[in-house]
């Protein structure tokens, strides 16, 4: 297993030392004969917050299965702290500090604390491993009054919740969450947002893909925007905030790839 130190801070894993946290490089991947990615070329630095953003059907979830390693590109290179992990099995980036939420899944017989157990089979010493779950039930207390219960019982909020405990659990360097605000209520939502800014806060780069554009860049400093499989443009949030014409035009398509990172 890979080196960790503890931080001093609520017993989360520091961050490692090492290049970009992700970089995707002139990825190029099809479903059998239909190319779905074309060039796609992103980075992510550490410590950074960093969005994916564009409509169904562009290709952001192959992107993530790409960096996660659930489909083989046909061209281009995944990195993970400037470490080449395009040929690497799902265990190892994961070992290399990937962590990935998507929507609120959970082993639902499984209770709150095994779920979490379940997310820290990366962590060789178990008395180590226990104390990541119990530094992850102690920020979420709705999680830790729960935490005898199946996941079944849960809320869709506490369920995401519980997704991103599994995160801190498994220490990401660099966290991708996919849709992280699909069918919760708004406070859930903001909620949620100020967790993954305390993840942020303490060392972990966040890839975001999600289709509320107004949550996404309440929270990244910059947005990737996707059409047709490649990226079209990169913006830094503030400025997206700022012009809202800008962000119709490039989630309704149409552009020409100009990207400048």
């Amino acid at each position: 297993m890979i080196s960790r130190r503890r931080d001093a801070g609520l017993g989360i894993l520091a961050p490692r030392p090492g290049g970009a946290a992700l970089t995707v490089e002139g990825v190029q991947c099809s479903y059998g004969q239909v190319q779905v990615l074309f060039d796609t070329s992103l980075v992510v630095e550490q410590g950074e917050m960093v969005a994916l953003l564009g409509p169904n059907g562009v290709g952001k979830s192959t992107t993530l299965k790409v960096i996660a390693g659930l489909l083989k590109p046909d061209a281009g290179i995944v990195r993970l702290g400037g470490v080449d992990v395009t040929a690497a099995p799902t265990r190892e980036r994961i070992a290399r500090g990937l962590g990935q939420v998507v929507g609120q899944a959970t082993f639902s017989s499984l209770t709150v604390t095994e779920n979490l157990r379940m997310h820290a089979y990366t962590i060789d010493d178990r008395a180590w491993a226990q104390e990541a779950v119990d530094a992850a039930l102690a920020i979420f207390p709705r999680l830790y009054a729960r935490r005898d219960q199946p996941a079944s019982t849960l809320s869709g909020g506490e369920r995401q919740m519980l997704a991103l405990a599994k995160a801190i659990v498994q220490d990401p360097r660099i966290l991708v969450v996919d849709e992280f605000s699909l069918g919760l209520a708004p406070v859930v939502v903001g909620g949620l947002i100020e967790l993954v800014r305390r993840l942020n806060e303490r060392g972990t780069a966040v890839l975001l893909v999600e289709q509320s554009v107004n949550v996404a860049l309440s929270l990244v400093d910059r947005a990737y925007f996707m059409e047709k499989g490649q990226i079209v443009a990169c913006e830094s949030a503030a400025d997206l905030a700022a012009d809202p014409d800008r962000v119709r035009d490039l989630m309704l398509g149409g552009h020409t790839t100009e990207v400048a990172q």
